[in-house]
């Protein structure tokens, strides 16, 4: 029996709706998924989930397909996965022009 850790990846996405959702707005979304998702991060328009190495593309499918926000219709896309939450803040929410300096 293994007794190794879970190896994380971190997915980078942007929200892009008629408003500004809330946190609890998204975590709803996300947990509607049929994947096991863990939301990480929200500031709008960019968040950041957490997911296995195993579950990553699957992953990524079920944040594409969220197609509505609190009765809302949204359209979800990913901006990259990284390893680490400070590397994916870095390279993929930092510089995308959402978020400026400050990290999420």
């Amino acid at each position: 029996m293994s007794t190794r850790r879970p190896r994380y990846r971190y997915i980078a996405f942007r929200v892009e709706g008629p408003r500004a959702f809330r946190r609890e707005e998204v975590f709803e979304a996300i947990r509607s998924a049929p994947e096991r998702l863990w939301l990480v991060e929200f500031r709008h328009p960019l968040g950041l989930v957490r997911t296995t190495h195993l579950m990553k593309d699957a992953a990524i499918r079920a944040l594409v397909a969220i197609d509505a926000m609190a009765g809302e219709r949204v359209r979800v896309t990913t901006v990259g996965t990284s390893g680490t939450i400070r590397a994916a803040t870095r390279k993929y929410l930092v510089h995308a022009g959402g978020v400026g300096k400050e990290p999420l």
